[in-house]
């Protein structure tokens, strides 16, 4: 499978043991103030795993393109136990991990308007922590024509193309928050990477 040719994938070969990870979530990150940010229309809480400074706060919000290029690699004081293995077993497997977060997406009226975050093949990666069939991942391709998926909280990490129009959506009647880890892919992706479910480009 070759990355270009896709906008959606499974991470091959990765499973994380989302019950730990949620009980950090709750117990470790919760315990520490949120960086509100409103983006697209909609409101996030977010809390930054590895930054450029070490800081809760990098790279939260969008950063801009002026300023000097500098990926965010530092840990922070909340990648520690269980989530800190999580960060080490993506860099073993070549992931690269990067700007790595862990985002709220509270359900509200307004929807993320399809929006692009590069001009040239860019994935981010996905672990689900928290989430409910009604949170979705969308991409509208050139013809109109739109392309949706849950990603499920079951330990998987999915791949998500970036440079594509998409927006992340949460149409949870109720109080339902999502709650992914996520991160930018540092190098790349490399042969025997993506696996099925994907999405064609």
């Amino acid at each position: 499978m070759k990355s270009e040719n896709y906008i959606f994938a499974k991470l091959n070969g990765f499973s994380a043991d989302v019950d730990r990870l949620k009980k950090h979530f709750l117990e470790e990150v919760t315990s520490v103030d949120p960086i509100l940010y409103k983006d697209n229309n909609v409101k996030y809480y977010g809390w930054a795993v590895l930054s450029r400074d070490g800081s809760l706060e990098d790279g939260i919000k969008r950063i801009s393109a002026s300023v000097k290029s500098v990926r965010g690699v530092t840990p922070t004081k909340i990648c520690s136990g269980y989530l800190l293995e999580v960060i080490q077993r993506l860099k073993e497997m070549g992931v690269a991990p990067y700007r790595a977060r862990l985002m709220q997406l509270e359900a509200e009226g307004d929807e993320m308007p399809f929006h692009t975050d590069a001009a040239k093949e860019t994935w981010r990666l996905h672990i689900p922590i928290v989430t409910n069939p009604d949170s979705l991942f969308e991409w509208r391709r050139e013809d109109g024509e739109i392309e949706s998926v849950h990603l499920p909280a079951d330990g998987s990490a999915w791949l998500v193309r970036v440079d594509v129009n998409h927006r992340a959506i949460n149409r949870s009647k109720g109080q339902s928050s999502r709650v992914h880890l996520l991160m930018g892919c540092g190098d790349g992706l490399k042969q025997g990477m993506l696996s099925e479910p994907a999405i064609q480009l």
